[in-house]
């Protein structure tokens, strides 16, 4: 079982309401988890938040969730991703501070796939990015990605056989758009809420390809 403490981070809009998950042995990396679409829901104890986290953890990994601002006990109002970008990277900041010497990982589901791509660029440009990034059912009929389109790190995708917002012809896409893409694994019969006990199993294979 992880190790969990529940935090307070002084964010730009105001204190971010966050978990840090933690392995009882010394973690080995660290991964930032960014949830889903606040205004439909998506909070930082959605399912699939909670799966990609745990399967940090079971790969020795240290894992922050945490709610966007105006989420849940987060202070502050939706911002449609601008200022959720700078909350991302205050919770980046908590684990480099934590966990200096250690590598980290962006993940993020839907809403939170496009913030964690958002905020790569400003990291790349601060010369902290992180050492790979999941995308977790990212929405790409609605958002272009296109910072995966430059990135300097790995980017590996779940995604689910029945979702209409990452369509099958759009993931046969990728390998040609995303220069550094890893892998695109397939949630089988899953749409965009990802509900299948083969979710854990297949973030965590997507992991072990960025985390080794």
């Amino acid at each position: 079982m992880p190790r969990i403490t529940p935090l307070e981070l002084q964010g730009p809009a105001g204190l971010l309401e966050a978990e840090l998950l933690e392995p009882e042995a010394p973690p080995r990396f660290t991964a930032t988890v960014a949830h889903p679409h606040p205004l439909h829901g998506g909070d930082m104890d959605n399912h699939v938040v909670g799966a990609a986290a745990n399967a940090v953890v079971e790969l020795g990994g240290a894992a922050l969730r945490f709610n966007f601002r105006g989420t849940g006990g987060s202070e502050g109002r939706h911002d449609e991703g601008r200022g959720e970008t700078d909350d991302l990277g205050a919770c980046e900041q908590e684990l480099r501070r934590r966990f200096p010497r250690l590598p980290r990982l962006g993940v993020g589901y839907s809403f939170g796939a496009v913030v964690t791509m958002a905020r790569l660029p400003q990291a790349e440009a601060a010369q902290d990015p992180p050492t790979g990034v999941l995308l977790i059912a990212p929405p790409l009929t609605h958002y272009d990605f296109e910072a995966a389109t430059t990135a300097s790190v790995p980017v590996a995708v779940v995604y689910g056989q029945l979702d209409a917002f990452t369509t099958d012809a759009m993931i046969r896409r990728l390998p040609k758009r995303w220069p550094t893409l890893e892998e695109c694994l397939e949630v089988a019969r899953a749409g965009h809420d990802l509900s299948s006990p083969e979710l854990g199993p297949t973030i965590r294979q997507a992991l072990e390809s960025l985390a080794r």
